[in-house]
């Protein structure tokens, strides 16, 4: 007679699918973060083309991105919990990449916002159906070194939207203004959406090779006998109930991903404007320092909140979040700060690999507290949060800052210092917090 267990080993695909899925979502997350990144490095001909302040180049690369990414995020991630995930993954890879396409057509400031919330919309699609997946394809133990190597592809989206994005530019500038059949003029940074956004096109259809695992741990004791009928309201009611844990920790990470946002916006800029760096420069050495430090950060995290695992540490992946900000209070306040432009980039590699840390196992820390069918809805709502505080706010936080409380583009620096120094000590109290309710919620969740 074949026992529960056997069927839940039964359950996990073999190590090589389960990769070849990871390693995939990986590259779909690099993608994501390419087209939503690449404007950073067009802020300044943007600007001059359109004739744009601060903070409405702010609102382009945050709020209007956010707004749809947010509001669509918590009714995706509830049909991933209960619909096929790899098609759901599929449309959204196909709408943000046409999207990005078009924000190369857009003629004013009213069409660009537009475009980039078509491109929220899309990428709305992608972590809360690939997070569920990963949870399904990997024994627990397992699960933060995955989830680690599929977050690592926001730092090399980044980073190759840095040092590629450099490239296309350089290239694009090179071959000047072109005229093309209905579109008509077209200029460099125009130019470059099209070129990064289209190719996505392709890997959209590689979501097709992926088998949907079986889903696990269905948590029926927790939320009901038959979780597939629970109501979003009843749904809403379980997380309120725990409201200690999921909000307090989803405000400590939001205050990660508000600093980190407002950094990568606005990095670009810092080094033109105070140490006169072009583009080119910036993508180059900025690029290598986000595409190498950030993606070692969160696997040197997913490792060590293992280690820790082996060890009997029931908290390792919740603990890891009070760490990185503990780490990160000192050099988030005076970064900004430095005269030499590599000594900066020393400091900032130190802050993109302190700030990876926990960014793989978060998902896999609220995944140990949340029942199967909820997983997906518990990621919809943690990237709404993060996202509408930290992508709807950060980069508009330092612009706002730039634009009425100093009225100066060239005491950037200083609205920067002032945004690391305030996120990263309260993201420090809230995590302390939250680790102490994470154990608490854990050891009911396990009885």
């Amino acid at each position: 007679m074949q026992t529960n267990s056997d069927e839940v080993e039964q359950a996990y695909p073999s190590p090589a699918r389960a990769w070849y899925m990871v390693i995939l979502l990986t590259i779909l997350y690099m993608f994501s973060f390419l087209d939503r990144t690449i404007i950073v490095l067009l802020i300044e001909p943007i600007k001059a083309d359109l004739g744009l302040s601060d903070t409405q180049l702010s609102l382009l690369y945050g709020f209007a991105f956010a707004l749809f990414y947010t509001l669509l995020g918590i009714p995706i991630a509830r049909m991933a919990d209960r619909r096929n995930r790899r098609t759901i993954i599929m449309w959204g890879v196909a709408i943000w990449s046409v999207m990005t396409a078009i924000c190369g057509i857009a003629r004013n400031f009213g069409q660009l916002f537009i475009a980039r919330m078509g491109v929220g919309v899309g990428e709305a699609a992608l972590s809360p159906a690939a997070y569920s997946l990963i949870s399904d394809s990997f024994p627990p133990n397992e699960r933060a070194r995955a989830m680690s190597v599929y977050t690592m592809g926001l730092y090399l989206g980044v980073g190759f939207a840095l040092v590629l994005g450099g490239v296309v530019i350089e290239l694009v500038a090179s071959i000047g203004t072109v005229e093309l059949p209905i579109l008509g003029e077209i200029r460099a940074w125009q130019a470059t959406f099209i070129a990064v956004g289209l190719p996505g096109l392709l890997l959209a259809g590689l979501m097709m090779t992926v088998r949907e695992p079986l889903r696990r741990e269905l948590g029926s004791s927790q939320v009901g006998e038959e979780t597939d009928q629970v109501s979003l309201r009843e749904a809403i009611a379980w997380f309120a109930n725990r409201w200690r844990f999921y909000f307090v920790f989803f405000g400590a990470m939001s205050c990660l991903v508000l600093y980190s946002y407002a950094l990568t916006a606005w990095t670009p800029s810092f080094f033109i404007r105070t140490y006169a760096w072009t583009s080119v420069e910036v993508s180059r050495y900025y690029g290598l320092v986000v595409l190498v430090f950030g993606p070692a950060g969160i696997l040197f995290g997913g490792w060590w909140a293992s280690r820790w695992s082996e060890r009997g540490d029931i908290i390792a992946n919740a603990r890891m979040v009070v760490v990185c900000f503990a780490l990160l209070v000192i050099p988030a306040s005076g970064l900004t700060l430095l005269n030499d432009p590599f000594v900066t980039l020393i400091l900032m590699a130190l802050v993109k690999f302190v700030s990876g840390l926990p960014l793989g196992i978060a998902v896999a820390a609220m995944h140990e507290v949340t029942p199967n069918r909820l997983r997906a809805l518990a990621v919809g709502f943690y990237m709404f949060t993060i996202n509408l505080i930290g992508l709807g706010t950060g980069p508009t936080t330092v612009a706002l800052l730039t634009d009425y409380l100093f009225r100066d583009p060239e005491m950037l620096r200083y609205s920067m210092a002032i945004v690391g120094g305030a996120t990263s000590l309260i993201g420090l109290l809230l995590s302390l917090y939250a680790l102490r309710q994470f154990r608490h919620q854990k050891e009911i969740f396990n009885r």
